[in-house]
């Protein structure tokens, strides 16, 4: 029985790319309201708004809660393709890509439960790579299949 794993590797791929602007987005705002209190005034005059500094411990907690579904969906649709693929080439980039996701969902469980130890805009920049190397091993995955696996 041979199986088409493209359409998989493509939804993971795409998952993990919204992943990675959730990221971006969580650490520059994170990153804005760090540094942008001391120019508070300029900021109101070109009614430019950031978050307040203060709450910078419930964005780490939603960076954390917003990401960990799409890091769970996407654990689950590799590990089908790491099931599935028959390629020798393919199953170790689905084995370095489920690492990649492990990474993520340990530090963004540690992220939920301590959101004042973990500071999103610099652990974002670990989400934004291992998404990455999500997005590319499952790009490179679509040019690994061998023969069979080809619909």
């Amino acid at each position: 029985m041979t199986t088409n794993l493209r359409p998989k590797h493509l939804i993971i791929a795409i998952i993990a790319f919204l992943l990675i602007l959730i990221a971006a987005y969580f650490g520059a705002s994170i990153h804005n309201a760090k540094t942008n209190d001391i120019i508070d005034y300029l900021n109101d005059m070109d009614n430019i708004h950031y978050y307040d500094a203060e709450i910078i411990p419930q964005l780490n907690f939603s960076a954390a809660l917003f990401s960990l579904p799409i890091t769970l969906i996407i654990l689950v649709f590799e590990l089908i393709v790491l099931r599935q693929i028959k390629h020798r080439a393919g199953k170790n980039i689905a084995i370095g890509t489920v690492l990649a996701i492990a990474i993520i969902l340990v530090i963004s469980l540690l992220t939920l439960w301590h959101p004042e130890d973990f500071d999103f805009s610099q652990w974002g920049y670990l989400w934004i790579a291992m998404g990455a190397i999500i997005l590319v091993g499952n790009i490179l995955s679509l040019f690994f299949q061998s023969p069979k696996e080809k619909v």
